[in-house]
């Protein structure tokens, strides 16, 4: 079973260690009432009750409340990063491959609201260095886009112009702020944002050529 981010060195080898289903249950809870409350509001106890459990029982699988938001946004991390790995990785030019990971993540952003908001909110409420233990050192997340353009860039895709870093921050900053304003059973559908974002991405910063590749 996975060890939570944040138990690391609580307990030793021979200690049983929470079932899976519980931790997980927990980490739902603690995400719904941190986007409900927001991290200051929040109590160990408020997730206690919703839990159900004693306040006490909860030091069974954290240390504190700051333990908790960084499970929490770890969790929300790693999930994010599996989905565009993932569509990274497809076969197929980089600015294809592009177009793929922006709408694999606005996708998953649409469909994963109140996660989004907690870990976009309350990141900051981490200490800088366990920030950067959940982004990675080279911000893994951004990396993927990053990356990407970069390889369009060489192939005469992109613009030369463009800065891959600044162009990947650019991305990153119009696909997330849709959890501001996407609402289930609008409007727009997840698929239609995430098309309509791709397109106007990858108009934005491919070279003729580089359209002929999606």
């Amino acid at each position: 079973m996975r060890q939570p981010a944040g138990r690391s060195a609580r307990r030793s080898g021979g200690e049983r260690k929470p079932r899976e289903e519980r931790w997980a249950e927990l980490i739902e809870v603690a995400t719904q009432v941190f986007y409900e409350k927001g991290y200051d509001g929040a109590s160990l106890q408020d997730i206690a009750d919703r839990l159900g459990m004693l306040k006490g029982s909860l030091y069974y699988y954290i240390q504190s409340k700051e333990d908790l938001l960084f499970d929490v946004i770890s969790s929300v991390h790693k999930d994010g990063l599996a989905v565009i790995r993932a569509r990274a990785g497809v076969e197929g030019p980089p600015l294809f491959r592009l177009r793929s990971v922006i709408v694999g993540h606005v996708e998953h952003t649409c469909r994963n609201l109140v996660p989004t908001a907690v870990f976009l909110h309350e990141l900051s409420a981490l200490p800088l260095e366990r920030r950067v233990e959940v982004l990675g050192s080279e911000h893994a997340y951004q990396g993927v886009f990053r990356d990407l353009i970069e390889s369009a860039q060489q192939a005469g895709d992109v613009r030369s112009d463009l800065d891959p870093r600044l162009a990947a921050l650019s991305v990153l900053g119009s696909t997330n702020w849709v959890y501001r304003w996407f609402r289930p059973g609008g409007s727009f559908t997840p698929e239609q944002i995430g098309a309509e974002l791709a397109e106007l991405t990858i108009r934005g910063i491919a070279t003729e050529q580089g359209l002929g590749t999606v």
